[in-house]
């Protein structure tokens, strides 16, 4: 008798609380004086072009090191971030769809 092994099923990143998805969404760090730290944060536009004012998400946690505040920022937005706009990218049937990644 062979044993068989399962296979873990991969567990997607959730979405950050209150994080919705748009058109266009940008995301990274900022350092907020109100809190004395860094913190992540993401732009969401309701167009392709970016034009208007962004919705501005802020994550709740704070970092004194811009360095690990972006390490925040690396693993646990940006996956959900790139989730989301695929699954946006889904949604248009017309296919206008561009996703680039800044920097590593």
């Amino acid at each position: 008798m062979r044993k068989r092994k399962r296979k873990r099923k991969v567990k997607k990143p959730s979405a950050p609380k209150g994080l919705t998805p748009g058109i266009r969404m940008k995301g990274g760090i900022r350092f907020d004086p109100a809190v004395n730290g860094f913190v992540a944060i993401v732009h969401t536009w309701d167009n392709v072009h970016c034009r208007g004012e962004p919705e501005e998400w802020r994550s709740l946690e704070v970092f004194s090191k811009e360095e690990a505040a972006m390490q925040y920022y690396k693993t646990s937005i940006r996956p959900s971030l790139e989730r989301m706009m695929a699954e946006m990218a889904k949604g248009h049937a017309d296919g206008t769809f561009i996703h680039r990644k800044l920097e590593e």
